[in-house]
């Protein structure tokens, strides 16, 4: 082929990295979500503080924790989404700051295992503690996604593992 066309191709598949850029938007509005729905639940749980017992205080401690978890997830995939379209590279040539996330794709997916599971075992600890007014079968079927995640996520960095002996 023509070099001319090859270098046309080559910065037309570099500049296609920049559709990233709207999911990473998107991602950062569903960040300002979740910090409101935080604020939220902690007013809540502040001004009902006094009207409430030791489980509902501990409902409303995990409620906020789950909020946190899906706050770091969101801002683990902003991070990996703006490495994509905007290269740490080209940051540090621009003198700015250094990257808070290094992407390394083999540990961003064990992580978001990790997070997805913390955020799955939150939920049905949140459940056990309200067991009385939980189905039984909603129960059973958070456990067996809980057990789904976690056995994903052991054969995910096994996986990575066995393929970096490889290497």
């Amino acid at each position: 082929m023509h070099p001319r066309f090859n270098t046309i191709l080559r910065r037309f598949a570099l500049a296609s990295r920049w559709a990233m850029a709207p999911f990473c938007l998107g991602l950062m509005a569903a960040l300002l979500l979740v910090l409101a729905q935080f604020f939220r639940q902690l007013a809540v749980a502040v001004l009902h503080f006094t009207a409430t017992e030791g489980p509902e205080v501990i409902l409303a401690i995990l409620k906020l924790v789950d909020l946190v978890l899906v706050g770091n997830l969101l801002v683990m995939f902003i991070g990996a989404s703006v490495e994509i379209f905007l290269p740490s590279s080209s940051v540090k040539d621009e003198g700015g700051p250094e990257p808070a996330v290094n992407v390394d794709f083999a540990s961003l997916k064990l992580r978001a295992f990790a997070s997805i599971s913390a955020i799955a075992a939150i939920s049905l600890l949140e459940n056990f503690i309200d067991i009385d007014t939980t189905p039984k079968s909603s129960v059973l079927l958070e456990i067996a996604m809980l057990l789904a995640f976690v056995v994903s996520g052991v054969l995910l960095a096994l996986m990575d593992r066995l393929a970096a002996e490889r290497r």
